[in-house]
């Protein structure tokens, strides 16, 4: 008797060679209306990719967790918050597109709005580490991640990858030298002598770039950007300059396995959704299931190391 052998899944397309590449999103809006934001947030996912219609609809309101909901309500004035779903729908069929073509059916999905800040008037330089292995990622190899922004600014990409890396590392070496010449023991939370010598290093990484020649560029309107994880192979960016409101998404992928037991380490459950910046209701359903801790999120942390 013959058997009929499960037929095996299509070999994925290869990844882009590049450190970073741009890829166009379909059905963006041409001139969609702005958001208007009420509050600095996040919103998180981590779970199977997020059950959403097939293109052009915008997902409906069972189809999204109800922490989004909550988040969106918050973060967003009325006027504008219905405007949100056209314009993250066609990023997200971009992102599920992508992801499945490359066997990857589970992700870390993140929104950031921000309103304007200062924070990043000077540009943070950093390869990201390695969100499931932070420790190995100097010869990490492999990992990727996605991101876009909805409203505001793109991120910033040294387009000269390798002379970028170079100078990160000889940075973070002569700072590596310097503490073990003169060792700092922090005497609280919140450090000003560490403050200062941050600002030191992001100055000498900007003034190494332009010395090495490294041009910069950021994603347009209507584009997602693929960028390589680690020391070895990562995009070397920076959040760019946010005179705006802005909304940035940011998309780490991983397997069940992974994802789930990087969620066990932290005592969380999986799948789950919550949201920072949110005020959590208690006895109702809130705006953050861990309500409002400080951990970074976006271009700003997910697992990395910056200078």
């Amino acid at each position: 008797m013959n058997f009929l052998k499960s037929p095996k899944p299509p070999k994925p397309p290869p990844l882009p060679n590049r450190d970073f590449h741009f890829i166009p999103i379909p059905n963006t809006p041409a001139h969609p209306p702005p958001l208007t934001l009420t509050h600095t947030t996040t919103w998180t996912y981590c779970g199977p990719l997020l059950p959403i219609s097939n293109p052009p609809a915008t997902p409906t309101a069972t189809s999204l967790p109800p922490t989004f909901h909550t988040w969106c309500a918050h973060t967003l004035t009325p006027t504008s918050a219905p405007h949100l779903l056209p314009l993250l729908t066609p990023l997200l069929h971009a992102i599920h597109t992508f992801l499945r073509q490359h066997h990857r059916q589970h992700y870390w999905l993140t929104l950031r709005a921000t309103q304007p800040t200062d924070t990043f008037d000077t540009p943070r330089w950093h390869a990201d580490d390695d969100f499931f292995d932070p420790a190995r990622s100097d010869a990490a190899r492999g990992r990727w991640k996605l991101c876009a922004t909805l409203q505001g600014p793109g991120t910033l990409f040294a387009v000269e990858g390798g002379r970028a890396r170079g100078v990160l590392r000889r940075v973070k070496e002569k700072g590596r030298r310097a503490e073990r010449e003169r060792p700092h023991v922090c005497p609280g939370v919140r450090c000003v002598a560490c403050g200062r010598t941050s600002e030191v290093v992001r100055e000498e990484v900007r003034v190494g770039l332009e010395r090495e020649g490294v041009r910069v560029v950021q994603p347009g309107s209507g584009e997602m950007v693929f960028f390589r994880l680690g020391g070895r192979e990562g995009a070397v960016h920076s959040e760019p300059r946010i005179d705006c409101d802005r909304v940035f998404v940011n998309v780490v992928p991983g397997t069940e396995e992974e994802l789930r037991g990087l969620m066990g380490r932290w005592g969380m459950g999986f799948p789950r959704s919550w949201s920072l910046g949110v005020p959590m209701v208690v006895g109702g359903e809130g705006g953050g299931e861990d309500g409002d801790r400080e951990d970074g999120d976006g271009e700003e942390a997910d697992g990395m190391v910056k200078v």
